[in-house]
């Protein structure tokens, strides 16, 4: 559990609070994934421990627009299946220059996101 400990300190950073337990209250945070993967799974159940709310959503599915009403979202996308032809046809967050709220990429977010959003130096 201590990555997952790192993590909410990033999260809590990013979304301008700070780590004290009477903050954990107000932030809500959307987890964009798998909903069906145990992973999906424990990370919610992790959250839902610590945050006031804690909402999942499927990465496939994702409108960018879901995300206002939250204060982080968490991008879990895999390298693995079809994340390669999912990352040459679009990012799950939509236009590189359209998405301002704060976000933590897991699993290979950065790399995918690198190449859908064509960012120099991105991958490789």
């Amino acid at each position: 559990m201590k990555p997952l400990a790192v993590l909410l300190g990033i999260v809590f950073a990013l979304a301008g609070y700070s780590t004290h337990a009477a903050d954990l209250g107000k932030l809500k945070v959307l987890y964009v994934g798998d909903p069906e993967t145990a992973r999906a799974k424990q990370f919610e159940e992790f959250l839902r421990q610590k945050l006031g709310r804690v909402q999942v959503a499927s990465r496939s599915t994702f409108k960018p627009a879901e995300a206002n009403e939250f204060d982080v979202v968490l991008l879990d996308w895999p390298q693995s299946g079809g994340a390669y032809e999912g990352r040459q046809v679009r990012a799950p967050l939509g236009e590189r220059a359209d998405w301002t709220r704060p976000t933590v990429l897991l699993g290979s977010a950065g790399l995918n996101l690198a190449v859908a959003w064509q960012v120099r130096g991105g991958s490789g």
